[in-house]
This record gives structure tokens, sequence and C-alpha cells, in this order.
């Protein structure tokens, strides 16, 4: 009797499992596998990555790496991020490994600590290690990258911009990795260190510049080294088509646009000039 109640038990749970799973199949297919993009809210966000050519350059953050004297820190800024409601960051760069004849490592810095709604983002970045107060700075710094992640709404924008740490000694030309940038320095009084970088856009006032005809990417040249005694050669190579560009430059000491004369190789994209000081530089069709 014992056996033949404990049997009976067994195949009521057998059932009552196997109920379940067939009710949960069914729930599966009628409501979440047949679900397909129609049936999305279309309010619902989506999170998509783009990149920022769907935002104009006048609305796009500003950015300066000045390096210290002795090009072991670089001082970061961020400005004109109105536009976005978070912003994030990670500079990279690769490194001499210490010990390793030709080895590169890859070190960075990371950061979340951004405000948008702030003038400006400052912030000095070790291009080394520390340890107790004690600095240990990176050799053979180069191939430096700054990537921004900028968030709008549920849309999130990404942008690299690369930069190059070049030690200005003696008469010493200053290139981007592309070598679309170059600027002929004539001797300094002293060694200096200054960063060639993409800015990824421009500074909140932008004056009378036409921001919609503004040539990309826009250089800077950062560097705490004083006005030439000398002219620099600078040529920019564009990777657009222009018309009858024209040269703007941005001083970072007093924030002053001035437009350089310049002149305009159309068969090979290059608009040329002479200037005495680094600056950020922007190329605009007429």
């Amino acid at each position: 009797m014992d056996n033949t109640i404990t049997k009976q038990n067994k195949n009521k749970y057998i059932f009552a499992g196997a109920s379940l799973i067939v009710i949960a199949l069914v729930v599966y297919f009628l409501f979440i596998f047949h679900r397909g993009p129609k049936d999305i809210n279309p309010e619902e966000s989506t999170g998509e990555v783009k990149t920022l050519t769907d935002i104009e350059v006048a609305k796009r953050p500003y950015v300066t790496l000045t390096p210290t004297t002795d090009g072991a820190e670089i001082i970061f800024s961020i400005e004109n991020m109105a536009e976005f409601d978070r912003v994030e960051y990670e500079l990279t760069y690769q490194a001499d490994i210490p010990g390793s004849a030709g080895g590169k490592i890859q070190r960075g810095s990371t950061g979340s600590d951004v405000n948008p709604k702030d003038e400006i983002y400052k912030k000095s970045i070790l291009l080394g290690t520390a340890s107790k107060g004690v600095r240990s700075p990176d050799r053979g710094v180069a191939d430096g990258k700054l990537t921004l992640h900028l968030f709008k709404g549920e849309d999130e924008y990404v942008t690299d911009a690369p930069w190059e740490l070049i030690e200005a000694e003696g008469a010493t030309s200053l290139k981007d990795a592309a070598g679309n940038f170059k600027m002929e320095v004539p001797s300094l009084p002293k060694s200096y260190w200054a960063i060639v970088a993409d800015t990824v856009g421009l500074p909140k006032n932008t004056e009378n510049i036409d921001t919609k005809k503004v040539s990309l990417p826009t250089y800077g040249v950062f560097s705490i080294a004083p006005d030439f005694t000398k002219s620099a050669k600078l040529s920019i190579k564009l990777t657009d088509s222009a018309q009858s560009p024209k040269l703007y430059t941005y001083n970072h000491a007093d924030s002053k646009w001035q437009q350089v004369e310049s002149t305009y190789d159309s068969a090979g994209k290059t608009v040329s000039a002479t200037v005495s000081n680094f600056a950020t530089f922007v190329v605009v069709s007429q």
C-alpha cells in the first residue's frame, strides 16, 4: 500500500514539473522569442555609439595638452563642453620599457570626474609613476592618443585625438603623426617641451570665424615656451577641399584670435605661413 501511494505521489510531481516546463515554453515563445523591433517602444534609446561628425565643430569640446618644463607631466584641459551631459576620457601613450632595448609599453590615465557645466576642466597628468612622492617619469613617450567619451542623452559620441610630445632643443621640426602638420621652430633660449595635438573642437569665443567652414582636424601646439625671436615656418596639408582658405591662430596666453597672412597651394592642398608663437591653428574656407 505504502509503495503504491509513493509511486502515485512521484507521478503527480513529475506531471506537475512537466506542466511548469510547458507553461514556461509557451510564455517564452509568445512574449519573448517573437518580440521583434516593431514591438520596441520608439522612445527607448539604443545607446548607439556615434562619431563626432554628427556634432558641429563649434559645439565640440576644445582640448589643450601642455607639457611642464621637464616634459614629465601634462596639464590637460577641456573647455566648451555644454553640449554634453557627461564626459569621460582616456589618455594613452607608448613608453620605453626600462632595461629593454627598443621595447615599448602602453601607459595612460583615465578620468570620469569631468563636469560639463564647468567653464573648464583642468588636471595634471604624470607621464610615468610615483611612489611616496618620488616621480619616475617615462622615457621615449610617443604615439599619444586622447579618447573622449561624450554622452548626450542615451547616445555616446567617441573621438580619438592623436598627440605627440616633442623636445624643442635648438632648431626643431614639430610634426603630427600623420605628417599633415609641420612647424619649423627656430632656436629657443633653452630646451622646451611641446605637444602637437588635435584639439577636437574650438574655444568658445570664435568671434568672426565661420565655424561651419573650418577644415578639420584643428591643430594645437602647446608649450610654456616664450614667443619666438625669429619667425617659424608653418605648413598644414588639408585632408578635404577648401575654397580660398585663410589661416587663423588662437593665442593660448591671451585667448585672442588673429588672422595670419598665408598662401595656399591648391595642387598640394597645403596652407603655408610664418608665425611668431605656439598656438592653435585653424584653417577656414571663405
